[in-house]
């Protein structure tokens, strides 16, 4: 599994304790937020991805998986109302434009993620699994 995320980070580093909540790796959008935000996709298992979307200084968005036909099939449903609301909480603490209800997944990581580096492709955006 995966999880695409807004997570604070120091020196380009996503702010996780391996050792705390383990997981086998993440990538970055090349771009921060206001210096000490950034996007990422973090793999793990779904225990390890609940533990990383737990943490205070993560903003999860959605968690994907590689099967079936669509590859993450998850961001084509409905952004979730809580979801969606902590997203918003972030995003008017730092001046961006709300997701307005009904967007899909897809198309809120596109518009958060392409914010951030207007280059962000999801073809060209993944992480290896462990």
């Amino acid at each position: 599994m995966k999880l695409f995320a807004l997570i604070q980070m120091q020196g380009g580093e996503p702010q996780l304790s391996r050792e705390t909540t383990p997981y086998p790796g993440h990538v970055h959008v090349p771009a921060t937020i206001l210096g000490a935000w950034g996007a990422y996709m973090v793999s793990g298992t779904g225990a390890q991805l609940t533990a990383i979307n737990a943490l205070p200084q993560v903003v999860g968005i959605v968690a994907v998986t590689e099967s079936g036909s669509v590859r993450w099939a998850e961001l084509d449903g409905v952004i979730a109302a809580g979801v969606r609301t902590k997203l918003n909480n972030w995003l008017t603490a730092r001046g961006y434009p709300n997701i307005l209800s009904g967007w899909t997944y897809r198309r809120v990581i596109r518009e958060v993620f392409q914010r951030l580096n207007d280059k962000f492709e999801f073809d060209s955006f993944d992480v290896a699994e462990a």
